[in-house]
């Protein structure tokens, strides 16, 4: 880790600085790799116990309750039961884990309402370094496969395949499917059905919270695509090209649901700004959806193409304008009966 610039997790507001610890055998090893040690609130004492449900119980205990998917109950508990014990120790809080095999809700038991929260938070941080670690399942889409882009995007294609000259021409099969164009505002790992169903109903809380304010504010959100950029610095060597966006207003919508999705810990804050834009020609598209089970893998099986004569002569290319009427929460690497992603969500806007 650098010291000068450390690791940092964002949950809500609050920021934490993650610490990764030397262990010796293989299997502390293996709990390290999914789980980090987690350094406590730098930036004061811990404010979220107003979130949690904590309730009295009968016997005069504070308890709190709450769903993690099974695949991170490991991370819980660490090798020989060690990640458990020390948040125990530290947090004066009993924490219970289902048995592996079975589903079920953490619980956590403790003689104080700050205890419990503590135990809570601690878990959450873990949770969602474990979670951030694994490839991302979903991802919030805008749709942009309405009639007038399609046919424009088809005749982009079929000029960069076909027309310029053979050392500058692109293959037709690493250009998105016209039915598939989309903006990506986030990405995410849904690891079971109530992970799916609460990534759901927080994608439509968006609507009264973001969206209506926005839309007031300023009318329906139309973009234009227009223009091309790339996402490395040598032009000759490409590996995505995508169209740009413009549209302040799905900006700060985008920007804001971003950081409402991170505040309810489904997910990592990496970059103050959604890049909005739509992929257009992708080198990844070359490797199939079977042999994407690594990404790593995947990422080393890239050939990256010259895009510098595509650039020249539509580096602004006008895809056309549209009004967005909806906002997915898209399963990735699925197909519906549309010819766009599978939907586990859909709001209207």
């Amino acid at each position: 880790m650098d010291v000068i610039s450390p690791q940092l997790m964002w949950i809500g507001t609050r920021c934490y600085r993650v610490n990764h610890t030397k262990t010796t055998s293989r299997e502390e090893s293996l709990a390290e790799q999914a789980q980090g040690y987690v350094e406590e609130d730098l930036y004061g004492e811990d404010d979220r116990e107003e979130e949690y449900n904590i309730a009295l119980t009968d016997n005069g205990k504070f308890q709190t309750a709450f769903h993690v998917p099974p695949a991170f109950y490991a991370m819980i508990i660490g090798a020989k039961g060690q990640t458990r014990q020390r948040l125990e120790a530290e947090t004066k809080a009993q924490i219970r884990v289902p048995k592996q095999g079975t589903t079920g809700d953490i619980v956590v038991t403790g003689s104080t309402r700050k205890s419990v929260a503590a135990a809570r938070s601690r878990i959450e941080l873990i949770v969602l370094g474990a979670r951030n670690k694994q490839q991302f399942t979903h991802f919030l889409s805008v749709p942009l496969n309405v009639p007038d882009v399609m046919k424009r995007f088809a005749e982009f294609r079929h000029k960069v395949a076909n027309k310029l000259p053979v050392a500058f021409s692109i293959h037709e099969s690493l250009f998105q499917q016209p039915e598939k164009l989309h903006i990506t505002l986030c990405t995410m790992s849904l690891m079971d059905n109530e992970d799916r169903a609460n990534a759901a109903q927080i994608l439509l809380d968006c609507q009264e919270s973001i969206i209506s304010p926005i839309l007031t504010e300023n009318g329906p959100l139309e973009i234009r695509m227009r223009g091309l950029e790339y996402m490395n610095d040598d032009p000759h060597a490409v590996d995505v090209l995508y169209a740009k966006i413009e549209s302040p207003a799905l900006q700060k919508a985008a920007d804001q649901i971003y950081d409402y999705f991170i505040a309810k810990g489904l997910m990592q804050k990496k970059y103050d700004h959604v890049k909005l834009h739509t992929t257009l020609i992708n080198s990844l598209f070359r490797v199939s959806h079977s042999e994407i089970v690594d990404e790593k893998a995947a990422e080393r099986k890239r050939i990256t193409f010259d895009a510098s004569e595509v650039l020249r002569l539509y580096g602004e290319y006008d895809f056309g304008s549209m009004v967005l009427n909806e906002i997915h929460l898209s399963q990735r690497f699925s197909t519906s009966c549309t010819g766009y992603y599978e939907s586990t969500a859909v709001l209207k806007l």
